[in-house]
């Protein structure tokens, strides 16, 4: 990242937002994934322990509950990365990264509009072409 470019500043801000703001909606969300896969084996389970199957069921039992464990077990793994970035959120959460960030956006997003919006009034060569075009802006307005 080139720190002097605004866009690519601008899109590291948002993306460091986005990740404070969502971390915890995230959990939540693997977590109730996790309830639902947990939910899924269980009903397997119960299905072996309390079903007779014959050899064709119990194979397409199996395939399923492998399926299953194999989803939980993604969900597990990437509940574990967050639970291991809550830490680090957490303290600059407390410090109010969120509002700070959001507020230094807000910033750079008026900055590059002052930039892109320029304008300039001589104060001894009144003939000077930026001098006409914000003349015919002004005549504009009356």
């Amino acid at each position: 990242m080139i720190i002097e470019d605004m866009q690519q500043t601008l899109d590291l801000l948002e993306n460091i937002k986005y990740f404070f703001y969502n971390i915890e909606e995230t959990e939540k969300r693997l977590n109730t994934e996790l309830y639902q896969k947990e939910c899924e084996r269980d009903d397997l389970l119960h299905e072996i322990e309390l079903s007779k199957l014959n050899a064709i069921e119990i194979m397409s039992i199996y395939k399923k509950l492998e399926s299953v464990l194999k989803e939980r077990r993604n969900i597990k793994d990437k509940i574990d990365l967050i639970s291991t970035m809550k830490g680090y959120t957490n303290k600059f959460v407390t410090k109010g990264i969120c509002a700070e960030t959001e507020t230094t956006i807000k910033n750079i997003m008026t900055l590059k509009s002052n930039q892109e919006n320029r304008q300039y009034t001589p104060r001894v060569l009144k003939d000077l072409k930026c001098a006409k075009r914000k003349e015919t802006k002004t005549n504009e307005c009356n």
